[in-house]
């Protein structure tokens, strides 16, 4: 046992509040005046929607100013407040038969594999994020080249509307053809979780962990995107197809910027306290007892002696600091506003606390997951995959779901733009002997149990995602 953290051990359990919250005293809403679940059309989410009908060949040959505006024609600013853009004929006809012809050429070919997930079956073809090839290309088809053009023009006008820093290619950034036959739904989920939350790895799987990618990359999903390429009639009398529809079920009352604050720190609830839905973020990087007044790499170079190697070293600080835990909301100023005392990691004999439990006690009749299903004041908001529709949402704010397709093939360009993910300077590291920097990431494979990362030890709740009072 190393001697200078014996007497930590017994600190583990230990909660202090670092800042006093600052919230005032507030009513509980009253959920019984909200309206139920109504199904909106999307032009209530869309901003202008000015399709503009250019050929695969013009598309090739615009400047970068004919492509921004074509992207610029639309509003996307209700991305922000945690709901989705939809934008139906975004893609030209003939853009939209190439990618169609293009995606099947693929399939025909073997390219396609079979995706069997916990959320659904699919059959889905991953791209390289850099440039959207395809396996064994050297260079993207041309239609996929003028897709991802516009979809770099699009990134350019989400983040001067988002405010923050996207990718198309960092740690968490995806695209992929997807085709999803008849009798194949989604189940509910939201695509991104805090990674403090212990539930993250099992409803996620290996997909969202921030594992050895992102020790040079501070980046996770952020949005979610849909480019729905079905064959024309889809959920009309005599189409090509039906059903496959896009189930999200946004806040209409969300109050302020959702998903992710400006620090980085991902939301993980909302609060009802008579002022509508309040984002309600986690700070997963505050400091616990062990590390008051040093770094994590400071720590790590006072005990150093006590070790015979740098693994055995990393293994027992990870074991026995890990972060603290605050939950905050933003106010109007962007200021901070915090809404629990800081919890420190229980240790391993006590119960850890639900995210509701670690409110203040006047705070938890008005607290809801991010996850939660059937609130009162979510909406639902329904887009048929017909092709050409453009969709894009907070991958962290806007939970959603799939029906079943009931007669055709649904076929869709989505994918994932990453944000960026800041990690802390005082739990940073140095390089190792990898000469990769040990930032800590959720969940590592078995090869890196000799460093320290972020374990996650938050728990949100237990009713199968159903909301509950």
């Amino acid at each position: 046992m190393w001697p200078m953290l014996l007497p930590i051990a017994a600190l583990r359990g230990t909660r202090s509040a670092l800042a006093a919250p600052r919230a005032s005293v507030l009513p509980p809403a009253d959920y019984t005046m909200a309206a139920p679940a109504t199904v909106l059309p999307p032009a209530d989410y869309t901003g202008v929607v000015t399709p503009t009908a250019r050929s695969t060949a013009q598309l090739q040959e615009a400047s970068t100013a004919e492509l921004e505006a074509c992207v610029y024609a639309h509003d996307y600013s209700c991305i922000a407040n945690g709901r989705p853009f939809v934008a139906p004929n975004w893609l030209s006809d003939e853009l939209l038969t190439a990618l169609r012809a293009d995606a099947r050429a693929l399939r025909d070919a073997g390219s396609f594999v079979d995706a069997n997930e916990k959320l659904g079956k699919r059959v889905k073809l991953s791209l390289a994020e850099r440039d959207w090839c395809a396996p064994g290309e050297e260079a993207p088809s041309e239609a996929r080249a003028v897709a991802r053009r516009l979809f770099d023009t699009l990134l350019v006008e989400l983040e001067r509307v988002l405010g923050r820093r996207l990718s198309l290619e960092e740690h968490g950034a995806q695209a992929k053809y997807a085709i999803a036959c008849e009798g194949e739904p989604l189940a509910f989920h939201v695509d991104q979780r805090h990674e403090a939350l212990q539930s993250h790895e099992e409803h996620h799987g290996d997909a969202t962990r921030r594992t050895l990618a992102a020790l040079e990359r501070d980046a996770s999903r952020s949005l979610g995107w849909l480019l729905y390429l079905s064959d024309d009639g889809w959920d009309e009398p005599g189409g090509s197809g039906s059903g496959g529809t896009l189930l999200t079920y946004p806040r209409d009352d969300a109050v302020g910027e959702c998903g992710v604050h400006a620090c980085g720190d991902l939301q993980v609830g909302w609060l009802e306290r008579g002022r509508g839905s309040e984002p309600v973020f986690l700070d997963g990087w505050a400091v616990p007892h062990e590390m008051r007044g040093r770094s994590l790499q400071e720590l790590a170079r006072e005990a150093a002696a006590h070790f015979s190697d740098e693994a055995s070293l990393w293994a027992s600080l990870r074991g026995q600091v890990q972060p603290a835990y605050q939950l905050y909301c933003a106010g109007p100023d962007g200021s901070r506003e915090n809404v629990s005392p800081v919890w420190e990691r229980p240790a391993a004999h006590e119960r850890v606390p639900s995210l509701r439990e670690m409110l203040e006690p006047r705070w938890r009749d008005g607290w809801s997951s991010t996850i939660a299903s059937g609130h009162p004041r979510q909406r639902t908001v329904a887009v048929s995959p017909r092709g050409g529709t453009l969709v894009v949402f907070d991958a962290v704010a806007v939970p959603h779901e799939v029906t079943a397709v009931l007669a055709g093939e649904r076929l869709a360009l989505f994918g994932f733009i990453a944000g960026e993910r800041p990690v802390p300077h005082g739990w940073r590291t140095e390089p190792g002997r990898a000469a990769r920097r040990n930032l800590p990431p959720s969940w590592r494979p078995e090869e890196s149990q000799g460093e320290w990362y972020h374990e996650g030890w938050a728990r949100d709740f237990h009713h199968h995602f159903r909301y509950t009072r």
